[in-house]
């Protein structure tokens, strides 16, 4: 089951914890470098013999770093210094990818700087797809400016007539010819999408070869190989924002319902009370001397209307507590259920019309503490039964194009809201609040006090 988490505090934490738990390999390629204790981590995991390897920037930043990069190869690393003078075109990536099943990405580098600011990543485990996008990017880059070694340069005429040749040997059961071309084979670079071919040749399936090799070709005519290459970056980038959008949804939702929770507790646990004072705080300015129609005895008659207004609503369809184990659980399917029910990952049409029904019970259900229907929703959606089909299959390149900018719009959008949800008076209280027991205690002296000083 994929897994994604998206963290704004305590980042390095984290990321060390991912770190830790590796056990076969980390590709690392973040623009900016300086962590020390992020630097160790790695060198530790390298000197246990796991495939470690970083890629970040050659420029003045890394190289006034106070961090050795050799020391990583000295424990059997590999760094990857990206020099973009020539091409001046940044490498400016943030992410790591942990045993092919974990990706971290976001906004944050692995400095020292980051520690101070305002950063994010977002951690997904289990989605082998994605990992795989990532490391292919990683090898993408790597190879742009490092080449690949001693095989020679992919040449298209070259290995498709010798493909083709292959063929015709198959058909013809020469074993022996077939061995030698395959040989030829291994001395280029190619692409991905040999590879099932090359390791059928190399065990001697020549059956599987040979459909392999014919399907292979069959798409060789309606796309080159550059367009391959750029569909694979365009679907990557909407693989990565869809990620980013369910994970600020997320978010979204969580800081929202953190607000509403609280609030709702608020109003039902001291409505009684506040009515009390927003009352006494009428009669004294009516003691006082002031005229009803004064600017501020109207508003005080305002603010007592309202909070009643609001204290009746929430009396009549108050939010039931969760014990902590519920409310996690609680929180953890729901992150889950919008994974396979967001409407942007649906296309348009009865697909999205579905899932965008779906979503709004989920939320609906989320916001009241409803862990029941929760949980039924989840489990059907995993069970398929709301017949959701499966999200686009986008293949056209104008397609994509319109498809990404779609999302970046949403993306950009979403970022804001949450932005704005950030500074939230009420979210700021909440999220300062240590004790929240504690809290409710405290809160329903002071509300008693400040009514006795009142009435005085």
């Amino acid at each position: 089951m994929v897994e994604t988490s998206a963290y704004f505090t305590n980042i390095r934490s984290h990321i060390l914890d991912e770190i830790k738990a590796a056990s076969s390999g980390i590709y690392v390629a973040v623009a900016w470098f300086t962590d020390q204790r992020l630097f160790q981590a790695l060198c530790a995991k390298a000197k246990d013999g796991l495939d470690v390897r970083l890629m970040i920037n050659d420029d003045a930043i890394n190289q006034g770093s106070q961090l050795d990069y050799s020391v990583l190869e000295a424990n059997g690393g590999k760094v990857f210094l990206i020099n973009t003078t020539a091409t001046d075109s940044l490498m400016h990536n943030k992410f790591c990818v942990i045993d092919g099943k974990v990706v971290i990405t976001g906004s944050y580098n692995w400095s020292n700087r980051a520690g101070g600011n305002h950063e994010n990543i977002t951690i997904t485990k289990n989605d082998e797809q994605l990992c795989a996008l990532f490391v292919d990017e990683f090898t993408r880059i790597k190879e742009l400016y490092y080449g690949k070694g001693a095989l020679k340069p992919f040449d298209a005429n070259v290995v498709y007539k010798r493909l083709q040749i292959v063929l015709t040997l198959i058909a013809i059961n020469a074993v022996d010819e077939i061995v030698i071309h395959y040989k030829k084979l291994c001395e280029y670079t190619l692409v991905d999408a040999l590879n099932p071919v090359m390791a059928l040749l190399e065990r001697g399936d020549y059956a599987g070869a040979e459909a392999e090799i014919t399907v292979f070709l069959a798409k060789v005519k309606a796309l080159t190989i550059d367009d391959e290459v750029g569909l694979l970056q365009l679907k990557w980038q909407i693989r990565y924002l869809e990620i980013e959008i369910v994970s600020l949804e997320n978010e979204r939702s969580g800081i929202e319902k953190a607000i509403g929770d609280f609030v709702n507790r608020y109003t039902v646990s001291f409505g009684e009370l506040l009515k009390n004072i927003l009352r006494r705080k009428k009669e004294i300015l009516r003691e006082q001397g002031n005229s009803k129609r004064s600017e501020a005895y109207e508003q005080a008659e305002r603010d007592y209307k309202d909070f009643e207004e609001q204290f009746k609503a929430a009396s009549a369809a108050p939010i039931p507590p969760l014990e902590a184990d519920d409310q996690d659980e609680l929180k953890r399917l729901y992150r889950k259920a919008v994974k396979l029910c967001h409407p942007d990952l649906f296309p348009d049409g009865e697909p999205k019309a579905k899932a965008h029904k779906v979503f709004t019970a989920l939320g609906e259900a989320y916001r009241a503490n409803d862990l029941a229907t929760v949980r039924d929703i989840f489990e059907k959606l995993q069970l398929g039964l709301y017949d959701i089909s499966e999200t686009s299959k986008l293949s056209r390149r104008e397609e994509l194009l319109m498809r990404l900018s779609e999302l970046r719009g949403k993306h950009e959008v979403l970022m804001g809201a949450v932005t704005e949800l950030r500074r939230n008076d009420t979210y700021k209280r909440v999220s300062s609040i240590k004790d929240m027991d504690r809290f409710w205690v405290e809160e329903k002296e002071r509300l008693e006090k400040e009514l006795e000083s009142l009435n005085i």
